[in-house]
């Protein structure tokens, strides 16, 4: 579930636990930095920043796959 962001370089998207900081904890055991959603008042969501490089993205695709499957075990 993912919210479409209205005229800025970033989207929200809902964690897969309730604690999106936890979420965001492991998303960095991955290298992958995004900000929760509880900073900007929306709990179980995180931040993703538009802004990065094909490369970049390419690079974080593995990580977001592990840290999803761990989040789901």
């Amino acid at each position: 579930d993912a919210r479409p962001p209205q005229g800025t370089f970033y989207v929200l998207v809902r964690s897969p636990w309730e604690d999106d900081r936890a979420f965001i904890s492991l998303l960095a055991e991955h290298d992958i930095f995004c900000l929760p959603g509880t900073v900007v008042e929306l709990p179980g969501y995180f931040r993703i920043s538009l802004t990065a490089s094909d490369g970049m993205i390419e690079r974080a695709l593995p990580g977001f796959a592990a840290a999803l499957e761990q989040a789901q075990a």
